[in-house]
């Protein structure tokens, strides 16, 4: 009698270990920044370069900000560029786009939010 409960509660607590393993080995979804680059037409831009950072201050922690966060990619046929960072952050998001003799600007500023995708649209003139 006292063997098969013995048993019983081996093969409870074995169970529960694997259940637990299982359930705690979810991946966290990644925090994603979408860039979509326009012209004043309001039609995409493919080939802009797209950086996003923080300024180089201090921050009121008195911590310097984290140069790894700066990240530069150039936008695809649809306007588009994505960036993908582990912790949330509010970055400055600088574009630029050379046509020729003509260099197109834009900027603007992007609060990623943890395991979220944040889409900003960036408009160049």
């Amino acid at each position: 009698m006292l063997n098969r409960i013995f048993k019983t509660v081996i093969l409870g607590v074995f169970s529960l270990l694997i259940i637990t393993s299982i359930t705690s080995c979810k991946k966290a979804k990644d925090t994603i920044g979408v860039i979509i680059v326009k012209d004043a037409n309001g039609l995409t831009v493919p080939g802009a370069y797209v950086t996003l950072h923080q300024d180089s201050l201090i921050s009121p922690q008195g911590n310097y900000t984290n140069s790894d966060l700066k990240k530069t990619d150039y936008t695809d046929v649809n306007g588009r560029a994505e960036f993908t960072y582990e912790l949330e952050a509010i970055l400055n998001v600088e574009v630029r786009k050379t046509d020729g003799n003509n260099v197109y600007t834009g900027s603007n500023i992007i609060r990623l939010l943890k395991q979220k995708t944040v889409t900003k649209v960036v408009e160049i003139n």
